[in-house]
């Protein structure tokens, strides 16, 4: 807790008032996961970001083992996104031939297990952390909206950081995904379940 305190200590102003936010959030933590109550937090670049990441993983190792928390930073989200909508779908039909080739075969079975795996964590852990949230393609903005749906389904709290303002990332979704259903739905589901700060 020393460490978290110390990052509150150091923050800037704007800073301070948000960790100091997120501690009574921690503070009530079990309360807050039975109701599956997140965050979403805008206009949060780089030191910005990892001064709310460090202090989020700092208060979350008061509550491990018992809770489950998968943190994932928006590449490597980004790199799922891909595999699962794109990349799987494109070697499908080399897996699918009588006689695939045994390395393709080998890299697709891989390629299943490790994206499932990522998958079930972002899914189902009793909370995830996604930060530097920045869509820049259409496969993105699917997997995110069917990550958040499950979530929300399930009751599970989802925090999102991104470096962008509210009107920013909803154009950066309208331009990926013009009939304007992915941002509407996420930022609807994220309103609902969740305390949001500029």
């Amino acid at each position: 807790m020393t460490d978290a305190f110390a990052i509150i200590d150091q923050a800037p102003l704007q800073d301070k008032d948000l960790l100091q936010r997120l501690s009574v959030y921690f503070d009530g933590f079990h309360n807050r996961l039975r109701q599956g109550q997140g965050w979403f937090i805008f206009n949060a670049p780089g030191g910005r970001a990892n001064r709310i990441t460090s202090f989020i993983q700092y208060r979350l190792a008061d509550y491990r083992p018992e809770v489950s928390a998968c943190f994932i930073p928006w590449r490597d989200f980004a790199i799922n996104a891909y595999i699962k909508e794109i990349g799987l779908f494109e070697l499908s039909p080399e897996i699918e031939t009588p006689v695939p080739d045994p390395k393709v075969k080998q890299e697709y079975e891989i390629a299943v297990q490790i994206t499932r795996k990522a998958c079930n964590e972002m899914s189902y852990s009793d909370v995830l952390v996604l930060t530097g949230l920045k869509p820049s393609h259409e496969h993105e903005a699917v997997f995110l909206d069917q990550m958040i749906e499950e979530r929300y389904r399930q009751k599970l709290a989802t925090i999102l950081v991104t470096p962008d303002m509210p009107k920013d990332l909803e154009a950066e979704f309208e331009s990926i995904d013009p009939s304007r259903g992915v941002w509407e739905r996420l930022f609807q589901r994220m309103y609902e379940t969740s305390l949001v700060a500029l």
